[in-house]
């Protein structure tokens, strides 16, 4: 996998009312760069590059309506940390104490939505279009302080796409540091996939044996261990069954762990494309 097939993707954070952002090409990864301030571009997939001046990402304070906030840092084995099942109608549940983010870049848009549900009446839906070769994003995230956990949401396809690269699902060491992305890859006349890439090196999996299904809610889950040893790993659950098993290795430096779900593509047809996703969760679980 060459540098150049992989999108540029920017993660930035706000905390405190104070910003810094990160500028990261996927498959590589580079310096911090103060808010606003132009980063040492990396070209992307269409040679683009992205400084940190591209933000959109806001976090909200005050106290979490529903479900539940903060920045666990552990607790009993499968233990439900937090969750968000949208049915307040808005992203407090992802926002609301603080130890949220919500990322649009481009054409990326993040809506509540009742079209479409898990459960209840309410999901959200992540939409991009992708005409134009740039890197769109719109991604949900939480920060979480936690070892080993679980960390799943219910992502719904409505129709079938044709994606190269297509980040659904990331964890990152902290807001700072990319670690694994999961995505869809759809080849032209083949079925949606679900494949793991790991920062900075590039595949770690073949495509997962079992087709994504069109149509309906189908529940993801990564379990990922936290370690500087080569005891970390990372495996991902596909409606309860494993489908992919990164293999013991080293996945970050400390327990930091910034839980991404949402849609970050250079290319997804057919354009626009609206992913659905509910029922987000973050357990404490430990991996065998």
């Amino acid at each position: 996998m060459t540098l150049g097939a992989r999108p540029v993707i920017v993660v930035a954070l706000v905390a405190t009312w104070a910003s810094c952002a990160r500028h990261v090409v996927v498959g590589h990864e580079d310096a911090l760069a103060a808010a606003g301030q132009p980063a040492a571009g990396e070209p992307g997939a269409g040679g683009t590059e992205l400084g940190a001046g591209a933000m959109g990402t806001e976090l909200a304070g005050g106290a979490p309506a529903g479900g539940s906030g903060g920045a666990p840092t552990g607790g009993p084995n499968g233990a439900l940390l937090w969750s968000a099942d949208h049915e307040t109608a808005s992203f407090e549940q992802w926002l609301g104490d603080g130890a949220g983010i919500q990322y649009e870049q481009r054409t990326g848009q993040l809506e509540l939505t009742t079209e479409r549900a898990h459960s209840g009446s309410h999901a959200f839906s992540a939409a991009i279009t992708t005409d134009d070769g740039e890197l769109h994003q719109a991604m949900m995230g939480r920060n979480v302080q936690l070892r080993e956990g679980r960390y799943g949401a219910w992502f719904l396809l409505p129709e079938s796409p044709r994606a190269d690269y297509w980040v659904i699902l990331k964890l990152s060491n902290g807001p700072e540091t990319d670690r694994f992305d999961l995505d869809i890859e759809a080849r032209e006349g083949a079925a949606a996939h679900l494949r793991l890439f790991e920062h900075p090196d590039g595949w770690i999996s073949e495509p997962a044996s079992v087709a994504f299904p069109i149509g309906r809610w189908v529940h993801v889950e990564a379990l990922y261990r936290s370690s500087p040893n080569s005891d970390g790993r990372l495996l991902v659950l596909q409606d309860g069954q494993q489908v992919l098993d990164s293999g013991s290795r080293f996945t970050a430096n400390d327990d930091r762990v910034t839980f991404y779900c949402g849609s970050t593509s250079r290319f997804v047809a057919p354009s626009p494309f609206r992913l659905f996703i509910d029922d987000a969760t973050i357990h404490a679980d430990t991996l065998p």
